[in-house]
Formats: C-alpha cells, sequence, structure tokens
C-alpha cells in the first residue's frame, strides 16, 4: 500500500533503516564528552545562563515509542500503555548532545541506567575530575550529581532549587 506520496512501506523502511545507520555512525562522531578543558568552557557557559558553577551537563530521561519488540514485550509497557525505551541524555550548556544511553525497555528507572552507564564510571573514576551534572528527582544525589531538595525547608534550598 502507499501513501498520499505514492511511497511504498517498504521503501519508507528502507529510508528509514538508512537514516537511522547514518545517524548511529555520526553519534559517535558528534555526541561525546569534552575534554577537560572543553569542560571548563561548559562550566563558564552554565554559570553565565543561571550563575551556578562547575556545572558540566544537564542530566534526563525521555521514552521513545517503538514498535512492540518479539521478546519481553511486557517489560516496554510504559504507563501510557504504549511500547517505547526510556533514553537518558546529558546536555551541555548549549543544549548539545554529550552523553546518551538508549537501550534500557520503559520499565528501567533513571537511577538504575545511570547506575549501569560509563558516565557514572567516568565520574568515578575521576576520568572526569571536576564538575557536576544536574538532574531531577528521579535520579539520586551524588558527589557528582545534583538533584532538587525534595522539601526545601530554608531559603538557601529555595535558592539552590531555583537554580
Amino acid at each position: 500500500s502507499t501513501d498520499v506520496h505514492r511511497i511504498s512501506r517498504p521503501s519508507v523502511s528502507r529510508v528509514i533503516n538508512d537514516v537511522t545507520n547514518c545517524l548511529v555512525r555520526l553519534s559517535r562522531e558528534h555526541i561525546k564528552m569534552p575534554t577537560q578543558q572543553e569542560l571548563l568552557n561548559v562550566m563558564g557557559g552554565f554559570h553565565e545562563i543561571a550563575g551556578f558553577p562547575n556545572v558540566i551537563g544537564a542530566i534526563d530521561g525521555t521514552h521513545i515509542r517503538i514498535k512492540s519488540p518479539p521478546n519481553d514485550e511486557h517489560l516496554f509497557v510504559n504507563r501510557k500503555n504504549y511500547h517505547s525505551i526510556n533514553v537518558q541524555g546529558v546536555c551541555d550548556e548549549k543544549l548539545r548532545f554529550i552523553n546518551i544511553v538508549s537501550k534500557w525497555p520503559d520499565s528501567t528507572h533513571y537511577s538504575f541506567i545511570l547506575e549501569n552507564s560509563a558516565l557514572k564510571n567516568m565520574f568515578e573514576t575521576g576520568a572526569i575530575a571536576e564538575g557536576w551534572l544536574l538532574g531531577d528527582s528521579g535520579y539520586p544525589l551524588r558527589p557528582w550529581l545534583l538533584t532538587p531538595v525534595i522539601n526545601p525547608t530554608t531559603e538557601a534550598e529555595e535558592r539552590y532549587n531555583y537554580l
């Protein structure tokens, strides 16, 4: 069958496959952690934006819709009742991706994805020697990952959450 543009489904599938393979190849070149010198520039950029020092990235996750997988299908059903994967990304101050993890089913919690990532190992082993990531409350507090204070009681905690 064809759509209004008279392109067959097999043709669309081939194009999507080719584009996806190209993006995967290019991602290795363009989505990578900055060098230590570049991280200093990122920290300066975040500081200019919000006055928050030493930030090297903002981390979050999102759910990307997928076709129903043949195995463990139930693990990929999200709370909105469609199939998806849970993708974690880190962006720099210019909203460029510097790290992406896109291999876990939707049922996987953000904290699990982070705990089982190369990114965590970079911080824990000192490969990333300084700087913090900023994350939401779905992530665990770590010496290198700042998350909101859940119930702020002081002006300093409220200011911290605002930033």
